[in-house]
């Protein structure tokens, strides 16, 4: 993504997501159809799924333009960013137990390792995170 220097690891995707209420589904989709086979756990590949869906449902309610989000690996980590135009960044909040909505950021507080938002000069935000990524177990 522009403007996020020293990003870990390489690229395994990067997609544009439309403006649009079925981006969240579409980034689930894809990130699932891309993580599968390549050694993650399914609890982590739902983890990621899940939080991804979480910052692209944010990028489009309180986003001005498509979300492009980013996934890179290591072999410890997994890092998931979520750019768009908009230069407000997201804030965790109170969460309010009658509310239907909310609960983004602090599902994302709680399950990510570290996350972050860092705003890009003339070009929105990135808002993003990482999990670690566990070896498998070997059995012996």
């Amino acid at each position: 993504m522009t403007g996020k220097p020293e990003l870990p690891g390489e690229p395994l995707d990067r997609f544009v997501l439309p403006l649009s209420p079925i981006a969240p589904r579409q980034a689930r989709v894809r990130l699932a159809a891309g993580l599968a086979g390549t050694g993650f756990a399914a609890e982590l590949t739902e983890i990621v799924v899940l939080l991804a869906s979480e910052l692209v449902t944010n990028a489009v309610v309180h986003g001005r333009g498509e979300p492009v989000l980013e996934i890179r690996t290591t072999d410890h980590q997994v890092w998931v960013g979520v750019q768009d135009p908009d230069s407000r960044l997201p804030q965790v909040q109170q969460v309010d137990t009658d509310s239907l909505g909310g609960r983004g950021m602090h599902l994302v507080a709680e399950l990510a390792e570290t996350w972050g938002a860092d705003v890009i000069p003339g070009d929105g935000k990135v808002v993003w995170f990482r999990l670690r990524r566990e070896s498998p177990a070997v059995d012996g």
